[in-house]
């Protein structure tokens, strides 16, 4: 069994660990080190007992945010003059996808420049990869020319075969660094199903549990004396990577956007590093020995040069946000600037990619009443007024495109998942671009309608809402404003008593929900349990998306040609200086 020096004060490995931190308010301790973690100090080579040292820096869930690629160019950097030569950058997934409008425009290409001149060669496959569909990925993303070997051993073999829809992802790459062999491996979420659509989820075909594919394939590399260490690359929660085994000697991990730490169950150190390059994991690997009798130390780097922990509960994980601006990075500086580095690089990619977001963008498509804006937040008592405002184009759009003169009631739905900005109109300007919308809408769904029963409906509402602790929980969705209803909470016990844990998720195909839903009325008029309901939203959502499963009982599915974000422009376009309806919020309680 390898041996891992861990930080001094670890706790035991028979108690693993898991901290999280949220990922929208980085927490940092003023002229906090990663030392002051009980991090190691690099330790060199030894010449005498064939010891050499890899550092890895890894980031994670990206997501196009190239507004920090300087920021993460100097990250990079410095963890590279930390040990010259010998540094490997990684990422854990959704390196594209989701992405701020500057990236997204171009099809997430700026992203992929970038990443090139970070010198980033691995990544795992993560979900968003597929935004465009798989064969998009496979076809585009996945190019040779980009520079990138994806990582997914998950991935049935048949579909990374030649003539596979995903022929360019492996189960594993090797790096040779400092007279040492590395293998990194790669796998996608086992919830896949829960974040991608049922095309891409057909078309990815994941044929293991995401642990069991990492541990016989580090099994298999070690055995054969292929590599002398093992890195995991898992893009899902930091609790997915706890299962692998002695073979892995690191794990970095993704997908929720937090920072966290935990312990594999073979003992190795599991690091997630947020999200929107905003936060970074550098560790060393101290490696003696060659292939099965070599021993692996893992030990956090303290980078120095004003590099701050992102959070003081999780050690080796750097914040990486502003980075770029700090005046002591004399580590790269003393270099110069000129023109060739990482970092010059980095930020000419993205003032390019700006100026033609800028060019194309500008389009004013709406106009809002004065003083007032469409955001994410719940405030006094009133909906998330963005989430509404697109169910009500959503909604529009339906009625006026499909079912026009028909006498069934239509309503809209938009998930918070599918709205990437917290408000509509950025600037704050009173005017909408096309860039606003289609930052706001940055996924790569369709507008789509479908045919619910009232009861599907109730069904629907019904998915909001969960116990949690013996606590009623809502996760809000975005409803048009011609809806309403009432919830009546149900005991947590007698929720619990259908088979679930009172902690867990409800499954609308059980009766066993949170909540009751009462009197549903749509456009003022009760609506009974057989009545029939047109649904207007995106593809994902209607597909089952965000674990919305009742969704898929709906019938006459259909999708126009035209992404989702399209219904929002054209309601904007026909509602001049538009306001919130400030109507109350959807759901009283009974």
């Amino acid at each position: 069994m390898n041996r891992r020096h861990m930080w001094s004060g670890r706790r035991p490995k028979v108690a693993i660990a898991v901290v999280i931190a949220t990922v929208l308010t980085i927490l940092v301790i003023p002229n906090a080190v990663a030392g002051a973690s009980g991090t190691v100090p690099f330790s060199g080579n030894d010449a005498a007992t064939g010891t050499r040292t890899v550092t890895i820096a890894d980031i994670t869930d990206f997501h196009g945010h190239i507004e920090r690629g300087a920021d993460n160019a100097a990250a990079f950097t410095l963890a590279d003059s930390h040990n010259p030569g010998n540094m490997v950058p990684v990422s854990t997934g959704d390196l594209v996808g989701g992405s701020p409008y500057e990236s997204a425009v171009a099809k997430d290409q700026p992203t992929l420049d970038m990443a090139k001149s970070w010198g980033l060669t691995i990544s795992a496959v993560g979900n968003h990869e597929f935004d465009r569909s798989v064969a998009d990925f496979n076809n585009r993303i996945a190019s040779p020319a980009n520079g990138i070997d994806w990582l997914c051993a998950n991935i049935s073999a048949e579909n990374k075969a030649s003539g596979g829809k995903l022929s360019r992802v492996k189960d594993y790459t090797i790096r040779e660094v400092n007279g040492k062999r590395i293998g990194f491996v790669g796998a996608l979420t086992d919830a896949l199903g829960s974040v991608a659509t049922p095309q891409i989820t057909k078309d990815a075909d994941l044929d293991k549990r995401a642990v069991d594919a990492v541990n016989q394939v580090a099994h298999n590399l070690k055995q054969s004396g292929k590599v002398d260490a093992v890195v995991a690359l898992i893009h899902a929660d930091a609790t997915a990577a706890q299962g692998l085994g002695k073979d892995v000697d690191v794990a970095y991990t993704g997908h929720t956007h937090a920072l966290k730490y935990g312990t594999t169950d073979g003992g190795a150190p599991i690091y997630e590093a947020g999200s929107f390059g905003r936060a970074m994991a550098v560790q060393d690997l101290v490696i003696s020995g060659y292939g099965r009798r070599a021993k692996v130390t893992v030990e956090n780097v303290d980078l120095g040069n004003g590099t701050e922990p992102a959070s003081p509960k999780v050690p080796g994980v750097i914040r990486v946000e502003g980075l770029d601006a700090h005046t002591t990075q004399s580590a790269w500086m003393s270099a110069g600037s000129t023109g060739d580095g990482m970092v010059d690089h980095a930020q000419h990619v993205y003032t390019v990619a700006q100026a033609h977001a800028d060019q194309v963008g500008s389009t004013i498509i709406g106009t809002l009443a004065n003083g007032t804006n469409f955001d994410k937040r719940i405030e006094h008592g009133h909906e998330d007024s963005v989430g509404q405002l697109v169910a009500d184009a959503n909604r529009a759009m339906i009625q006026r495109k499909i079912y026009a003169g028909q006498r069934l009631p239509v309503i809209g739905f938009s998930n918070d998942g599918s709205l990437r900005t917290g408000q509509l109109d950025l600037n704050g300007d009173g005017k909408v671009s096309v860039k606003e919308v289609d930052s706001l809408m940055a996924l790569q769904f369709k507008a789509a309608h479908e045919t619910l029963t009232g009861k599907d409906v109730k069904d629907v509402l019904a998915e909001q809402f969960r116990f949690k602790d013996d606590q009623l929980k809502r996760r809000w969705i975005g409803i048009s404003s011609n809806v309403g209803y009432r919830f009546v909470e149900r005991d947590s016990n007698e929720a619990e008593g259908a088979g679930h844990p009172a902690d867990t998720d409800f499954d609308a195909d059980n009766d066993d929900s949170a909540v009751a839903i009462v009197d549903l009325t749509i456009d003022g008029k009760p609506i009974a349990d057989d009545d029939l309901v047109i649904v207007a939203s995106n593809s994902y959502l209607l597909q089952g998306g965000d674990d919305y499963h009742a969704f898929r009982t709906g019938t006459n599915y259909g999708e126009l040609n035209m992404p989702y974000s399209e219904p929002l422009k054209q309601y904007l376009a026909a509602h001049p200086a538009l306001a919130p309806k400030k109507t109350p919020l959807t759901g009283v309680h009974a």
